[in-house]
């Protein structure tokens, strides 16, 4: 077996996906200064990701993917993992308008530790020891970010923001942890599951735009731009490359990658947005980077030394 491809394809699909999300609070940031409400552009974004993938149906062996997965066992779970979904895209554009970029995907990224408190909560997963200190860099770098400076910021509603933020962090983290389960245990094709997530979380936030009494089709042109930007981008190329990795890799390695948003997104707010970008910011954002390359190096080591068909997985 040739382990130069698998360990070649996860390691580019996660560095592709990282740059993709990294521009979705660029892309948002646009919208919510056009005065467009956070659940409008959450359902845009999601809604228009499903209506792309659509043209794939024009094959058959997509169609043949699908038929398994229509039964309720499996939309349960895809109707769950959309909710958690919704609330995630819901909470954390929120918090795009009380923080700044860095802030905020600063605080929504720390879905990882949330993913190993409930995979040992509720799975009894282990965590190995290059994984662990993968996450104490990555985390440490995420604390430097942290204690950069915010200018331009009110006290009063800066609180706010870190909540939505950190609910945004727990939801991703059940997100991921379905999506694991989903894609190994279950073996459910990237395609059918990524289209039946998104379709069951565009629903969700159709029904939180209605109950908001927010009117989904209130926007203008120059903001459809800026959803289909974001559908195409960070949603069909980014979380979807995601859910592709999480086949064989962890839970935690996957959602750690996600952690890359924080490096990218500020970078590009700082050099688009002009907002600050500080000497700690960078060498926090270097420390990210070493967290998630041994996080991501470890986990496809372990396939290729399990190369004869035994899981890495634990459960």
């Amino acid at each position: 077996m040739d382990v130069s491809e698998p360990k070649f394809k996860y390691q580019i699909s996660l560095i592709v996906a990282t740059i993709a999300v990294s521009w979705a609070s660029i892309f948002i940031s646009f919208l919510l200064d056009n005065g467009v409400p956070p659940v409008i552009i959450a359902f845009w974004r999601v809604f228009l990701s499903v209506m792309f993938l659509f043209p794939l149906f024009s094959r058959q062996e997509i169609r043949n993917q699908f038929r398994p997965y229509f039964k309720l066992t499996y939309q349960r779970f895809f109707a769950l993992s959309g909710f958690f979904l919704s609330l995630h895209f819901f909470s954390w554009i929120q918090s795009l308008e009380f923080l700044s970029v860095a802030a905020s995907v600063i605080v929504v990224n720390s879905s990882p530790i949330w993913v190993i408190v409930f995979s040992f909560i509720l799975f009894q997963e282990k965590i190995t020891i290059q994984q662990f200190i993968g996450l104490i860099i990555g985390f440490f770098g995420l604390f430097l970010i942290s204690m950069a400076p915010t200018p331009h910021q009110d006290d009063a509603i800066y609180p706010q923001g870190i909540i939505l933020a950190l609910f945004g962090a727990v939801m991703v983290a059940f997100y991921f942890m379905i999506g694991k389960r989903m894609r190994s245990q279950h073996t459910v094709p990237n395609i059918p599951y990524v289209f039946f997530v998104n379709l069951f979380c565009a629903g969700f936030l159709f029904l939180f735009s209605f109950l908001l009494s927010v009117n989904v089709l209130n926007f203008t042109l120059e903001d459809l731009v800026w959803f289909i930007a974001l559908a195409i981008g960070p949603s069909l190329l980014g979380h979807a490359l995601y859910t592709y990795s999480m086949k064989h890799l962890s839970a935690q390695t996957v959602s750690l990658a996600v952690i890359g948003e924080t490096v990218g997104a500020s970078l590009l707010a700082w050099f688009i947005l002009s907002q600050d970008l500080p000497t700690i910011t960078l060498i926090g954002g270097v420390l990210v980077l070493i967290g998630i390359y041994l996080n991501v190096r470890y986990d496809i080591s372990s396939i290729e030394s399990n190369s004869e068909g035994k899981s890495i997985d634990s459960s």
